[in-house]
């Protein structure tokens, strides 16, 4: 990915404002590089062209755009050569006005070459790919033809500095992890620069990958934001949405991008990135492409998207009779429910009727009306109830289909990249278990290419998590031959995998009746990395406590937040508005897979409550034996508010969902057992948001999700230019 322009030498000085006038001139530029010069070592894309056409159609039912493309395969669309490119760029920046705002999307390979000024703390230059690509002749250390950060940088600067206002975002990569998917329905976007005849000095162990202000940037009439759609540590990826539709490939970043977008929200750019990291998630994705990371940078995040209201918007699409436009790109699967609305202003409660979703393809699907009792399954649909109404205009998501399968992956090798032989050890050793769990403890475990857990090898362990590597670091769950039996560590994961199903599907949906009626206030004391030694050190604890002195008090989490060794985090819950007491409860799978619940009852809205006791991190965490056990990977949290009824038990989810330690069945009454198992039983036939769940006293029920990365030590510190540190 092209990072030191966006991140660290150029910052890619792009603003946005919170709102735009009705006359603003709006523009945009997308650039979509498939075909490449194969014989120099390039290989050809299947998804920029797609890219490209998707975000054109988005564009225009966005706005009044004026939408310039440079793409191979698309038709009325000049190729997109390195000259081509910078002359469009260059027109921008002749027609950018005051009340300008353009948008820029690149879609297509990013590699790395040796840094022209001088001035890159990793002696590199970060480039994008176009058509005319050529390879380096011996004895240079440049790449003909492509273009480098620092050209696309200073035009962005240029149509700043004339009061536009810019999002760029970038569906490239200029990672060297290697890690490939392993998939057929996958490919990488990230061509080595040996293929092109380069040889790159190493990267600085004192590499920074945080953003450093430029000289002037406050001073340039806008503000700025820009999507990346990996980590600098990782390769961005297209994917083949539909595996029937030969056609239908797409990056993978920018296919959930464009469907966000499309969907008639209001949203905030925060909340459009969220969005989009929790459809990244989706099982429909191939298992091993959630490798990818997106990140976005930007002091306006909080601004409406194309300047529309700052609300929370539901996701509703446009309905035409029986056909839907919305479908595999935008996270909807068969027999997925939707609310029928004459218009897309409508109040929840003036729902036409239901229908289900059939025949879902790349982005459109059909049609077909059910009753209410309609519960949304993987396995079967609904019978049909009637015809659809005909002043259905959209459709609002009532309730996913939910498939409490625990699917992992395939192991893949992570030093190499590929996907293991079936006859490895490690790998045999994973099936037999799988078995052995699902013929004796009655799991439903299921080796899956698009699993929704990833599974790795390295240095004679399994590696299991929702994503298995930060860095070039392993992450996970780590599992040896010599730990005994694989068998209960699968179905720990099944537990907590159906656990994060069940309520991630509540999530993924806002309510429809009503917004959360608790706030949930998150504050991150982030300790020093100045203070963490290069390994961990005798006493953890003394560590610890230096490191907290000085940390730095963070208020607003961000989905996918990194955190490191030493880190504190703190929930807080206070009623919005007045009404019933509420229940919230925390509920937390952590990277080992072991899920922990704490409860609080929300009263009034005077003062904040704490919700659970404040989360101390590690990394290297210290055992009772005195030894240390590494720890890092996916930290997964979710708040589930409910309305307490009355004279109804709490809904008290401690003692009920844990599955480590002594802690599984710690505490609950006989009752509570029943009413959470009624709880959760509940979800997993209908999304709860849609109406109450009388059968135990809740009326409504709002989930909330946070999704964190522990990073391991190595990667805590290589981020915070401390590697090197003695």
């Amino acid at each position: 990915m092209l990072r030191t322009l966006l991140l660290v030498k150029v910052l890619l000085l792009i603003s946005l404002i919170s709102s735009q006038s009705a006359n603003a001139q709006s523009l945009a530029l997308l650039v979509g590089v498939s075909n490449y010069d194969e014989t120099i070592g390039l290989s050809d894309l299947r998804g920029p062209a797609n890219d490209v056409r998707l975000l054109r159609d988005v564009l225009q039912t966005r706005g009044d755009f004026d939408i310039r493309v440079l793409a191979d395969g698309v038709e009325n669309a000049d190729v997109p050569t390195r000259q081509a490119i910078i002359n469009e760029l260059d027109r921008l920046v002749a027609d950018a006005q005051p009340d300008s705002f353009i948008y820029i999307h690149f879609s297509g390979h990013g590699t790395q070459q040796a840094d022209r000024g001088g001035d890159e703390s990793d002696g590199k230059d970060e480039v994008f790919l176009p058509a005319d690509t050529m390879r380096a002749e011996p004895g240079t250390s440049t790449i003909p033809n492509a273009i480098v950060d620092e050209e696309i940088g200073a035009r962005v600067a240029a149509m700043r500095a004339k009061g536009a206002d810019v999002w760029f975002v970038l569906d490239s990569c200029h990672s060297g992890s290697g890690l490939r998917a392993g998939s057929p329905r996958v490919a990488n976007r990230y061509v080595e620069p040996s293929a092109l005849g380069l040889s790159l000095p190493q990267a600085s162990e004192s590499a920074q990958t945080s953003v450093v202000e430029g000289p002037g940037d406050d001073d340039l009439p806008g503000g700025y934001l820009a999507f990346y759609s990996a980590q600098s540590s990782e390769v961005a990826r297209e994917i083949q949405i539909d595996e029937n539709e030969a056609n239908s490939w797409y990056g993978l970043f920018t296919s959930r991008l464009a469907a966000r977008l499309q969907s008639d929200a209001n949203l905030t750019y925060r909340q459009l990135f969220q969005a989009v990291l929790v459809d990244l998630n989706d099982g429909i994705v191939p298992g091993a492409a959630r490798l990818q990371t997106p990140l976005w940078e930007g002091n306006l995040i909080d601004a409406p998207v194309f300047g529309s209201r700052d609300v929370i918007g539901i996701r509703q699409f446009a309905v035409d009779g029986a056909k839907l436009s919305a479908g595999k790109l935008h996270g909807l699967r068969d027999n997925t429910i939707v609310a029928l609305v004459s218009d897309a202003a409508a109040p929840a409660d003036e729902v036409l009727g239901l229908a289900q979703v059939e025949r879902s393809e790349a982005f459109a699907s059909s049609l077909a009306a059910v009753g209410e009792d309609c519960a949304a399954s993987v396995d079967e649909a609904c019978v049909r109830r009637g015809n659809l109404p005909e002043d259905a205009k959209f459709a609002r998501v009532v309730a996913k289909p939910l498939d409490i399968a625990t699917t992992i992956t395939p192991p893949t090798d992570l030093t190499t990249g590929e996907l293991a032989p079936q006859d490895h050890a490690l790998y045999v050793a994973l099936r037999t278990a799988i078995e052995k769990s699902n013929s004796e403890s009655g799991t439903n475990i299921q080796l899956l290419e698009d699993g929704k857990t990833l599974a790795g090898i390295h240095q004679g362990s399994l590696w299991f998590g929702p994503k298995i590597t930060v860095g070039e670091t392993p992450v996970g769950l780590e599992w040896r031959p010599s730990d005994g039996p694989l068998e209960p560590l699968l179905q720990r994961i099944a537990s907590a995998e159906e656990t994060a199903e069940l309520l991630g599907s509540v999530a993924s949906t806002p309510s429809l009746l009503f917004p959360s009626p608790v706030d949930i206030i998150s504050e991150l004391q982030s300790s020093r990395a100045s203070a963490l030694a290069n390994e961990a050190p005798p006493d953890l604890f003394s560590e610890c406590a230096v490191a907290r002195q000085d940390a730095v008090l963070k208020t607003e989490m961000n989905l996918g937040e990194a955190i490191k060794q030493c880190d504190v985090l703190r929930f807080g819950a206070i009623g919005m508005v007045q009404g019933p007491a509420r229940d919230v409860n925390r509920v937390y799978i952590d990277s080992q897979f072991c899920v922990h619940a704490d409860f609080q009852r929300v009263e009034g809205v005077a003062q904040p409550a704490l919700v659970g006791a404040p989360m101390e991190f590690c990394s290297d965490c210290p055992t009772a034996e005195g030894k240390i056990a590494f720890s890092a990977g996916t930290e997964r949290l979710f708040f589930v508010i409910t309305d307490a009824g009355p004279n109804q038990e709490a809904l008290n989810l401690e003692g009920q969902l844990e599955n480590c330690g002594a802690a599984v069945g710690a505490s609950g009454t006989r009752s509570a057992n029943s009413q959470v198992k009624d709880f959760l039983g509940g979800l997993s036939k209908r999304n709860a948001t849609r109406g109450t769940m009388q059968s135990f006293g809740v009326t409504n029920i709002w989930v909330e999700r946070f999704d964190l990365q522990l990073l391991p030590r190595k990667e805590a510190l290589s981020q915070a230019g401390q590697l090197a540190r003695n």
